[in-house]
C-alpha cells in the first residue's frame, strides 16, 4: 500500500474516484484542498491508502504538496530497494492528457490557489 512520498500526499484514480489514505499521513493543506475540491465537483474520494498490486486498475495517480500543489504522476516506477531506477523498472504509464481527471483535478486545485491568493 502507498501512503504517501517524503514530502507529498499521494492519490490514485480507481473506477473515477480518487482513492487515498485516510489515516497515518500527514494532512496537508493542499490535500485538504484537494479534497474540498473532490466534494465540490461530486467526485467520489476513498480514505483507504492505494494498493499497488491493483495499479493495472488505475486510471492515473497525483501526488500533492505546498510546492506542487496537485501533480499528475505520469510514469509509476518500482526500483529494486537501494538500486538506481531504470527504464525496466516502469510499473504503468498513464494519461495525464487534458480531459483526462487527473488534469482536471490539477487544474481545479491550481484554480482555487489562484483565487485565494
Amino acid at each position: 500500500k502507498i501512503l504517501e512520498g517524503s514530502q507529498t500526499n499521494f492519490y490514485a484514480i480507481v473506477d473515477g474516484k480518487v482513492v487515498t489514505a485516510g489515516e497515518g499521513i500527514l494532512m496537508g493543506t493542499v490535500r485538504r484542498l484537494a479534497l474540498e475540491v473532490c466534494e465540490r465537483e461530486r467526485i467520489p474520494v476513498v480514505l483507504e491508502a492505494p494498493d499497488l498490486k491493483d495499479v493495472d486498475r488505475w486510471e492515473g495517480c497525483l501526488i500533492s504538496s505546498t510546492s506542487r500543489l496537485l501533480l499528475p504522476v505520469d510514469e509509476l516506477y518500482r526500483p529494486a530497494e537501494g538500486a538506481a531506477t531504470t527504464r525496466g523498472d516502469l510499473v504503468r504509464a498513464f494519461d495525464t492528457a487534458p480531459g483526462s481527471l487527473a488534469e482536471r483535478l490539477r487544474e481545479l486545485v491550481a484554480a482555487e490557489v489562484a483565487a485565494h491568493s
